[in-house]
């Protein structure tokens, strides 16, 4: 999991660039950490570790998270249900 950030991005780089070759790829979860386009860094880089990742899914920004104090509370916002339903499916998890 990494920020949407250029450092969590870079970070996500740093740590799958070091991945051991016997260890299966990981798939990557960008959180986004504002309601804005990601920055040109973070975009160049995600695009550069598609290839070593299994795949990578985006959660969006969800102002819901900031109001909350456990999981099980963010549930009951409809868009936090709706984008781990996303989630679940882009992970091959069952919902």
């Amino acid at each position: 999991m990494a920020r949407s950030t250029a450092y969590g991005m870079q970070e996500a780089v740093r740590l799958i660039g070091g991945w051991h070759s016997g260890v299966p790829r990981p798939h990557l979860v960008i959180v986004r950490d504002a309601p804005l386009p990601l920055p040109r860094a973070a975009v160049y880089r995600m695009r550069a570790i598609r290839p070593r990742v299994l795949g990578i899914a985006q959660v969006p920004y969800l102002v819901g998270l900031r109001e909350v104090d456990s999981p099980t509370e963010a549930l009951d916002h409809r868009a936090v249900r709706k984008a781990a339903r996303k989630l679940r499916r882009q992970l091959g998890l069952p919902e």
